[in-house]
């Protein structure tokens, strides 16, 4: 049986979830960067745009070498996994698929936050918001489960696998097009 198209698949699903996973690390090290930049701060204040940039590129750095690793290794050991339009994969440096994958990625990050404390700040009380906000806003090294912060989590994975959804609707839609 074939799921309605406007339903994430499993693909999507995993992805969503692989990515917030990787944000969750990725953020956890930003962390110790931005007390890294902090103190570099105070001495080469000039550098605010390189230390800014380097922070915005970095996650989407990560995630194209994760994802070209991720799928060289599937690969080798899961040649089947593979899509047939996939272009080749050689080498360690991530090919414009894997960069088309962290740019989507990141931005699907940003997009999914962004919508999910929009969500929660509209149907939560103004307490609530406010606690919320100081959980997300905390230090990951002192991070402990809550429930604001798991319905966060979980509402961010459901926007994201929709997001992906999307992508993989286009990429159909674009391959089916360039078949005809």
């Amino acid at each position: 049986m074939r799921l309605p198209y406007w339903l994430p698949n499993v693909r999507s699903w995993f992805n969503a979830v692989a990515l917030i996973l990787l944000m969750i690390g990725i953020d956890y090290l930003m962390d110790y960067a931005v007390d890294i930049i902090k103190i570099l701060m105070d001495s080469a204040p000039w550098l605010i745009g390189a230390f800014l940039f380097l922070l915005f590129a970095f996650p989407i750095v990560t995630i194209a070498f994760l994802h070209n690793w991720l799928h060289t290794f599937l690969d080798v050991f899961f040649p089947e996994s593979r899509f047939p339009e996939d272009e080749l994969r050689a080498g360690w440096f991530p090919s414009i698929f894997s960069w088309w994958e962290a740019v989507f990625g990141w931005g699907s990050y940003v997009l999914s936050s962004v919508f999910v404390l929009f969500f929660l700040g509209i149907f939560t009380t103004h307490s609530n918001s406010l606690n919320l906000l100081s959980i997300l806003s905390q230090d990951l090294s002192s991070y402990s489960f809550s429930l604001p912060s798991a319905r966060f989590t979980i509402l961010q994975i459901i926007v994201a696998a929709y997001l992906y959804q999307l992508e993989f609707l286009v990429r159909q839609r674009l391959l089916a097009t360039a078949r005809q």
